[in-house]
């Protein structure tokens, strides 16, 4: 099983992203803050510039930036680029000097706890490191080469609340008395993919048979990473079709409702921008008073964030 993470927040912003150029599917946007999860922290080649033939070290720093722990699994942090071939020593790539460096993906394999507030520690922290040999360049000439570092991780975000239901006559009552009417309450998850949960109307007023109400559940990339779906990466094959991308997955956990199939399942953000589901929920039996009726929907995707680095080849 994939590692997943819950990381705790108090609110979501929600923000659209912006295709960047020349990597179908990633999408970015300003950082809001807010604690996402397995971040990488730094990411670089060094020395720079050197010679062809000499060894270059590219270190990635990651850190759970989260609210909860990750626990072992396959998240793991991958590397690629330019000119790369990590097993092919024939001088015309970069490739691992050692065995430990000819591997593209390098898994976790650890637990990694989140910051503790109270105690005033960071997150967990691991670094990932690759000794790279530099490929052949004719003397006198030189040539940049770019590495990606990047980390892939199956996620899960989360909002649980309640959300109230009054009978005709206890809503006109209050009303009457000039009492206000309560409102559906949520708690949040964060993680790199916003989820919003409201209800229309709020709070839901039943008039005789009528005991249906709206469900709006606002899905969003809320950080500057690329969505997919959630378990389909293993062995290092980090191959995703199109059909695999800015794909999500909806559970709804609502038992005196009913009705909330059709928001739940496979979800897709096109085109990695936000996206609202609508359900027409139907509160169960019958309403003689008001009260609160717990609600949880639950979004599980699969994420990768990346970072870049440059190193000039000189010839000699």
């Amino acid at each position: 099983m994939k590692t997943k993470i819950l990381i705790s927040v108090l609110a979501i912003v929600a923000i659209a992203g912006c295709t960047v150029p020349g990597v179908p599917g990633l999408t970015t946007g300003p950082t809001v803050g807010a604690p996402k999860g397995l971040e990488i922290t730094s990411f670089i080649a060094e020395p720079t510039p050197v010679y062809s033939r000499s060894t270059v070290r590219v270190v990635m720093e990651t850190e759970n930036q989260g609210g909860a722990t990750s626990y072992n699994g396959t998240s793991f942090a991958y590397l690629t680029g330019s000119n790369i071939n990590l097993t092919t020593k024939n001088g015309n790539y970069w490739y691992g000097r050692d065995p430990e460096d000819e591997v593209q993906c390098k898994y976790f394999n650890t637990t990694m706890k989140p910051a503790d507030e109270v105690r005033g520690t960071p997150g967990d922290i691991k670094t990932f490191k690759w000794d790279l040999i530099a490929p052949n360049v004719t003397e006198g000439q030189t040539r940049s080469d770019s590495f990606i570092g990047r980390i892939y991780t199956d996620y899960e975000t989360s909002v649980n609340g309640n959300i109230w239901v009054y009978s005709e006559t206890e809503a006109d009552a209050s009303k009457a008395n000039n009492k206000p009417l309560n409102k559906a309450t949520f708690t949040s998850t964060s993680g790199p993919v916003a989820v919003e949960v409201s209800a229309n109307p709020d709070p839901v007023i039943v008039y005789g048979s009528d005991k249906a109400f709206s469900l709006i559940i606002k899905i969003s990339n809320n950080a500057q990473g690329t969505i997919y779906q959630p378990n389909v990466l293993s062995d290092c094959d980090i191959s995703l079709t199109s059909e695999q991308l800015n794909q999500v997955n909806v559970t709804i956990d609502a038992p005196d409702f009913s009705g909330q199939g059709s928001c739940e399942g496979a979800q897709e953000l096109i085109s990695g921008r936000p996206t609202s589901l609508f359900c027409e929920l139907t509160v169960n039996g019958n309403v003689a008073t008001f009260q609160s009726y717990p609600i949880s929907v639950r979004v599980k995707y699969g994420y990768y964030t990346q970072q870049t680095a440059s190193v000039l080849v000189q010839g000699r």
